[in-house]
């Protein structure tokens, strides 16, 4: 269990892996609040001010790309951790991620949920 509750916010269009993942999260102690698309995910952000946000990359309406640079273009998120979390393995994609100040670029089927909420902690420790 943590001493603190931290905040985890997913934005990601598959309701499976949201459940998946709010599960877990809740499961070690985490608060956890999710956004289908990634308008919702933007005014969450804003809202909610979590401690980590968890992007996927490939959704519909807006990609996690287009949500990250928004969330770095906009003062009041701008200073959110960020870990993409996705599927798509492109070098582009990876390298766009940390232009914008991504802490890590995860691979869903790399990355058991239970390893997940292991390099999550990390970065919420720093």
């Amino acid at each position: 269990m943590l001493n603190k509750k931290y905040k985890i916010l997913l934005i990601e269009d598959d309701a499976d892996q949201i459940l998946m993942y709010q599960t877990k999260f809740e499961k070690d102690g985490y608060e956890f609040i999710s956004a289908n698309n990634g308008t919702k995910g933007l005014e969450l952000a804003k809202k909610e001010k979590p401690d980590i946000i968890l992007l996927d990359i490939v959704m519909d309406e807006m990609d996690g790309i287009e949500v990250l640079k928004r969330i770095r273009a906009d003062e009041e998120t701008s200073d959110l951790k960020v870990i993409l979390l996705t599927n798509l393995v492109v070098k582009e994609k990876i390298d766009e991620g940390k232009k914008f100040g991504a802490l890590d670029y995860i691979i869903k089927s790399q990355v058991e949920p239970s390893n997940l909420v292991k390099r999550v902690r990390k970065f919420l420790k720093n």
